[in-house]
């Protein structure tokens, strides 16, 4: 029983902080395809688009990283399993952030400053397909 307690904490503390690098990828992502330093946006401006725009990516990265842990549990090893959940976590950021581009190409205006602007609709487009891209690659693992 403790060792399996153990193993579990071991798991715990292995997942979080590949999670948590996983986030940390997600955020320079974010800050890559949208204009000015998101760091700013946030922290210093409150910019509200950039807050639900990034939380938006952010929760959906979460969810295929949660899926990609889950499924990584069935692997023999413990680091094949950490390897297999930020693969597809890393491979979720790049379809979202091509998402971010393509939208910004097939739309007219540059969907950056239009983020900026304070028009929320754009903003929710984004989120939505941050969403729905989450979703959709969580539920095939």
């Amino acid at each position: 029983m403790k060792t399996l307690f153990l193993d579990n904490l071991a798991n715990l503390a292995a997942y979080g902080l590949v999670g948590l690098a996983v986030l940390v990828v997600a955020y320079l992502a974010v800050d890559l395809v949208t204009p000015g330093r998101l760091r700013d946006l946030l922290w210093r401006e409150n910019h509200q688009n950039s807050v639900l725009l990034t939380a938006g990516f952010l929760i959906s990265v979460g969810v295929v990283y949660a899926a990609g842990a889950r499924a990584g549990m069935m692997t023999e090893h413990l680091w094949q399993g950490l390897l297999f959940a930020a693969a597809y976590s890393l491979v979720a950021i790049a379809l979202m952030s091509f998402s971010f581009v393509l939208i910004d190409w097939l739309t007219p205006g540059r969907l950056g400053e239009l983020l900026l602007t304070g028009n929320p609709a754009v903003v929710w487009i984004n989120i939505i397909v941050f969403v729905v891209l989450g979703v959709s690659m969580g539920a095939v693992l």
